[in-house]
């Protein structure tokens, strides 16, 4: 659960990730440049150690799920 406002900063995880928006919307950024605006239902991928940050632009759900390679 993420307040309207409430911010990520860039940080990375060693595994892969998934990240879905289960309801409102927020602004994810991966790298320093590309920003991808996710919404309810939206699902985005990324390599283990890849730097991102979100922002919620509305009271937003995400659900990470990271996966831990052994």
């Amino acid at each position: 659960m993420l307040p309207k406002g409430e911010e990520f900063s860039d940080h990375a995880v060693p595994g892969e990730i998934t990240v879905q928006c289960l309801e409102g919307s927020v602004d994810f950024r991966i790298g320093e440049d590309k920003v991808q605006r996710l919404t309810a239902g939206a699902l985005i991928y990324l390599n283990g150690g890849q730097p991102h940050a979100l922002k919620a632009l509305e009271d937003a759900s995400v659900l990470v799920t990271i996966y831990h390679p052994r």
